[in-house]
């Protein structure tokens, strides 16, 4: 269940490149482990850390975004990640390699080292620590560090059966979100600095059940704690207007009443469809189908290339 006043700590926990986010529940070590061995911390901490910034693991293909920071909590941009899927069964001292991955960076914009690194890894089952699925998964990264010797880090992740947000396939549900239709001032709707009209034309329910293709982003541009969200949405933009009459574009702000919002104040009321579409962090970007149903998902920054390409794919579906 989706808790308002606890928004701002979660999103800041998945997506921060602070200190309190370096600091929080990582497990890492400074030697590859052998396989299937938990991972060892050494005196002093890890020389770098893994941040995991997803929020919406679960059983199938995941697109799992990473940064690695070292003890300064700077960036850390190895050329090369390789990415292993750990489980370990209940009580088990020891784990078992599930899956592997090559990791992408992916630059975040303004242009320079702030990014996350990208890779696909697949769960085969869930794993959260607790209840009837009590085993746990840890993600693993190694890379060549700057002694040339190879550094493997790792985190613990949590792993649902199901996804809380859509998943490809699934209905995309039919909110009724506000437009330029609700109001004299878009600012009450967006919190963007010159929100673009193009974006507020219809509401989510409307543009997923015209028939074409629709890219619903949810996006805070003044309050985002990755500071994406206002690039995003130009992107959605951009798009918008090459795709006219083709796809259907929608910003979704996640706070009520943008214009209100006091920067200084973590109290935020959020809007409905932030709850109705299972979304714990932000930015989030959906391409549907003219089905209605969910082509792709992306959590956090998405660049446009990758973007236009899901559209394509789903125009033509």
């Amino acid at each position: 269940m989706w808790q308002p006043r606890n928004y701002a700590r979660r999103i800041s926990t998945a997506l921060g490149w602070l200190l309190a986010l370096a600091s929080i529940g990582i497990l890492a070590c400074a030697a590859p482990p052998a396989v299937n061995d938990p991972l060892a911390q050494p005196a002093g901490g890890p020389p770098v850390s893994l941040v995991v910034s997803n929020s919406d693991l679960a059983v199938g293909e995941n697109r799992v975004s990473f940064g690695l920071v070292d003890r300064e909590y700077m960036p850390v941009r190895p050329d090369t990640v390789e990415l292993r899927a750990v489980y370990y069964e209940p009580g088990a001292p020891t784990g078992e390699v599930r899956h592997r991955a090559a990791a992408e960076f992916l630059p975040w914009p303004p242009e320079g080292r702030r990014g996350v690194f990208i890779a696909n890894v697949s769960f085969d089952q869930a794993g959260t620590a607790t209840g009837d699925t009590a085993g746990i998964w840890e993600l693993h990264a190694s890379f060549e560090h700057d002694d040339g010797e190879t550094l493997t880090i790792g985190a613990v992740v949590s792993v649902a059966a199901e996804h809380s947000a859509p998943f490809i396939g699934d209905a995309a549900p039919l909110s009724d979100t506000p437009t330029v239709a609700d109001t004299d001032e878009l600012r009450t709707i967006s919190s963007s600095p010159e929100p673009d009209p193009a974006l507020y034309q219809l509401s989510v329910a409307e543009a997923v059940g015209a028939g074409k293709p629709a890219v619903i982003g949810f996006a805070t541009p003044s309050f985002c704690v990755s500071a994406t969200c206002g690039p995003q949405v130009s992107d959605l933009s951009v798009l918008a207007r090459k795709y006219h009459g083709q796809a259907n574009f929608v910003h979704v702000e996640v706070y009520r009443d943008p214009h209100l919002i006091d920067p200084g104040n973590p109290a935020r009321e959020l809007v409905p469809a932030v709850s109705e579409w299972g979304l714990v962090s932000e930015p989030w970007t959906f391409v549907v189908g003219s089905d209605g149903r969910i082509a792709a998902r992306f959590e956090q920054y998405v660049p446009p290339t990758a973007l236009e390409a899901a559209l394509q794919a789903a125009m033509r579906q």
